[in-house]
């Protein structure tokens, strides 16, 4: 059984890629790629306002420390220059940061949703109106997400001692905090992939049946990204070769293994929607059979 599940688990994998392959998933993570970069440089200068309203100490230095965790220390100037540049109390730096954010972003998951429709094999996604309205709404729910992870990571291990103090809550909280904000950060990266297939896809689906390739997707990321930063340490011929754009090809080649990650987490929820179909007819046509 155990051995039946082994090459399972590994006809789907390479079904997946396979499929990925099929639906030119390539062009599609760079064209996503490209629009996850315009999304993104407004919303580091939306959440640099934001967060300069927060009393919070060194906070830009605190911010691109968190990013290391994800992200290749390679990108981290380009990130740096953004926030240290734009972090100050301003509300019209604020709300056009907030309005080119859901403007970018709200392109960016309507790229995505075209790629999803494809992997699912369901056309088109519809009017632009109707796209685009939808996109917006991911946005708003992947920007929820997105805060809640960044909130957890940002208040540090020992907020729970700073609750405690203030409002008496029960120190089993404070005992736990440390391990429950990674598990809200995991969680929230989760949780996104998962709105993201659910609404993006075009297909009447539970929102739990998205759970395997959100899982899939988020391994793929962190497991690539490491490979990258233990390649670009390793071969540290980059920065000589391309000097100051060093920072924005790394960055770039991180955005498209992130939406590589995302389209493979597709591509498996779609092998094993397959599967599942596969297994459900052959069990019907047996008892039929008896």
């Amino acid at each position: 059984m155990g051995d039946f599940r082994h090459i399972l688990r590994h006809r789907l994998l390479i079904t997946a890629v396979r499929s990925f392959l099929r639906h030119d998933g390539m062009t599609s993570s760079a064209a996503l790629a490209f629009y996850f970069l315009m999304s993104l440089l407004p919303f580091l200068i939306f959440l640099a306002s934001a967060l300069a309203l927060l009393p919070i100490p060194h906070l830009a230095t605190r911010m691109v420390k968190l990013a290391r965790h994800f992200a290749p220390a390679e990108t981290m100037p380009v990130m740096e220059s953004m926030l240290t540049s734009t972090m100050r109390s301003s509300g019209k730096l604020l709300s056009a940061g907030f309005l080119l954010t859901i403007v970018a972003a709200s392109n960016a998951f309507a790229a995505a949703n075209q790629s999803l429709h494809t992997i699912f094999e369901k056309g088109t996604p519809g009017s632009f109106w109707k796209s685009r309205m939808k996109a917006i709404s991911i946005t708003f729910a992947i920007g929820g997400l997105t805060t809640v992870a960044l909130s957890a990571m940002l208040l540090g291990p020992h907020f729970g001692q700073i609750l405690e103090h203030i409002f008496g809550i029960n120190h089993k909280v404070v005992r736990i905090w440390p391990v429950m904000r990674y598990v809200l950060a995991v969680g929230g990266a989760l949780a996104s992939l998962e709105m993201i297939y659910y609404m993006g896809s075009g297909r009447s689906h539970s929102f739990g049946k998205q759970l395997p390739g959100a899982f899939f997707a988020v391994l793929v990321w962190f497991s690539s990204s490491a490979l990258l930063g233990i390649y670009l340490r390793r071969f540290a011929y980059l920065n000589a070769m391309y000097g100051a754009l060093a920072s924005f090809i790394v960055l770039m080649i991180w955005l498209q293994i992130t939406a590589i990650a995302i389209l493979l987490g597709a591509e498996l929820n779609v092998a094993l929607a397959k599967v599942k179909n596969s297994l459900e007819n052959s069990t019907g046509e047996a008892v039929r059979d008896r």
